[in-house]
């Protein structure tokens, strides 16, 4: 019976276009993927700086392995830490100019451990609409009352934070920036309210660290407000290259979290040879300027292009969605750019809200300008004019 149940399940997700399966790549970096021994441009990957195959990271990674060995055998708070977890721990809270920082094997874990540990019942927790998933979940597992503003919307927000002003604590919690969407959180905005009301701000990270401000430390350095944040959370499987992910910020709210987020408490602990790729990572993170503004300066005409060609983009980074709304039709228009040998993956419900189906187009250090001139031409020919100009 419940094979049944299941079977119905997914043939109505096929029905509507929003049947999912992995693609098993035989190789690939930043810049390519290689599947049945055919080589694909892609273009959807979060390896921002092209750092994952970075021969001083995987270096480190290697002496690691050799020291270590490949798994670290226990729980951080049992027998799984060793010198490179707290080194690294070290470096990023340095990086960013926090007290402390604590590692979590993912961006979801760090999410779904360090909210519930920081508010609870009798908290208001207030979120934007556009929020990661991971982000969400930490938020219901909270326990704390719940509550959603529409995105960006500053207007909302206050009115929440008013009405809420019996809560025993106020947590304003967003992206910096926003995974599906590529644009901003008003971080100078939403903290100015924060000082108004009284609440604490925690922002998720995850796209922006390593890139984005003068030094690389995200939204809060890009808008000035790195004082202003008490929890920030960061991933390093995306512009560092690695995996893994840590929250920073006040070492007795770090020392909180070592105690109380379950997530860190009964996982085990990432291999001391990936803390070692990491922390390789974030040292060259902090000597990448030049990079960093060779990217910016990539992204900013790639948008210059777009716009030319006739898309309408709201995307204010190196995250770009382009809105084409039904599923069907958008895997059938990342069906012919994988014809054309483009790997940029279609993006439907629940990662996005019904009816705004999208291919995520994200840029990489990595990609050459023939590469950037290789897709502009597939998008050009294959994404109908009719869903050019939807934006988001």
């Amino acid at each position: 019976m419940t094979d049944d149940i299941f079977s119905s399940g997914l043939e109505e997700l096929a029905a509507r276009g929003l049947l999912r399966a992995a693609t098993a790549f035989d190789g690939g970096s930043a810049r390519t993927v290689t599947v049945n021994g055919r080589t694909l441009l892609l273009f959807c990957s979060n390896d921002y700086l092209g750092l994952s195959r970075d021969p001083r990271i995987v270096a480190a990674v290697k002496e690691g392995l050799d020291r270590y060995g490949f798994g670290s055998g226990g729980s951080r708070l049992i027998s799984g830490t060793r010198t490179p977890h707290a080194a690294l721990e070290k470096t990023i809270a340095a990086f960013l100019g926090a007290e402390a920082a604590l590692l979590f094997g993912t961006g979801f874990s760090a999410n779904s451990g360090v909210i519930p540990a920081l508010a609870g019942k009798g908290d208001l927790i207030l979120a934007d609409k556009l929020n990661h998933a991971s982000l969400v979940d930490g938020c219901r597992l909270s326990r704390a009352e719940f509550a959603r503003y529409p995105h960006c919307d500053m207007g909302t927000l206050e009115k929440l934070l008013q009405k809420g002003r019996s809560a025993r604590a106020r947590w304003i919690i967003t992206d910096g920036l926003f995974s599906m969407d590529g644009d901003l959180a008003p971080l100078d905005a939403i903290c100015a309210l924060a000082k108004k009301h009284d609440a604490r701000v925690y922002v998720d990270d995850a796209h922006a660290f390593g890139v984005l401000g003068k030094n690389g430390r995200g939204t809060p350095e890009l808008f000035g407000v790195e004082r202003d944040i008490d929890i920030l959370m960061g991933t390093l499987g995306k512009a560092a290259g690695g995996i893994g992910a840590f929250a920073a910020g006040k070492k007795s709210t770090v020392d909180w979290l070592l105690n109380k987020a379950r997530s860190f408490i009964f996982s085990t602990a990432l291999p001391a040879s990936v803390a070692a790729g990491n922390l390789k990572a974030v040292e060259i993170l902090g000597n990448f300027q030049t990079e960093r503004n060779a990217f910016i300066q990539i992204t900013e005409e790639f948008h210059r292009h777009l716009k030319t060609a006739g898309f309408a983009i709201s995307s204010k980074s190196y995250i770009i969605p382009l809105v084409i709304g039904d599923a069907g039709d958008t895997v059938a228009t990342a069906k012919l750019l994988w014809d054309e040998g483009i790997f940029l993956q279609a993006i439907r419900p629940p990662a996005v809200q019904e009816g705004t189906s999208r291919l995520r187009l994200t840029l990489s250090l990595a990609h050459t300008g023939q590469d950037r001139e290789t897709v502009m031409r597939a998008l050009s020919k294959h994404v109908d004019v009719g869903y050019k100009g939807t934006g988001q």
